[in-house]
């Protein structure tokens, strides 16, 4: 068991420490009592949660597409030029950084505000802990 104060799995979610404990009370979280006394929650338990959580969220992928790392936020930045554009999604905690053609940028009608999803595919990707 991996365990995780309420604040700490509060964060990684993105969501309150009010949020958690409700959770917890509606009974879809096990609270417990670590040996400090601070109450914590399973990693692996809170990791399936964030799992059925997202695709009950209405910001879950509804197009078919062969990349799934798809992270849907809302655009906060545009930077362009004649040829090309830098656009800045803000992604729950997450900002994503994508540089793309000036005119796919019109083709989708992106401006800050607009809601969309970067799509991340790679040949390498590391993970590593925090």
């Amino acid at each position: 068991m991996t365990p995780l104060r309420v604040s700490e799995a509060a964060a990684l979610v993105g969501v309150s420490d009010d949020t958690i404990r409700r959770w917890a009370d509606a009974g879809r979280l096990q609270l417990t009592k670590a040996d400090n006394g601070r109450l914590v929650v399973d990693g692996a338990e809170l990791a399936a949660l964030v799992r059925e959580l997202a695709t009950e969220s209405p910001l879950a992928p509804t197009s078919k597409a062969s990349t799934r790392n798809r992270l849907t936020g809302i655009v906060t930045r545009i930077t362009k030029d004649t040829v090309m554009a830098q656009v800045e999604l803000q992604a729950g905690p997450f900002r994503i950084v994508s540089l793309i053609s000036r005119e796919a940028l019109d083709e989708l009608g992106l401006e800050v505000g607009t809601i969309a999803a970067a799509s991340v595919k790679a040949t390498s990707v590391g993970i590593s802990l925090p």
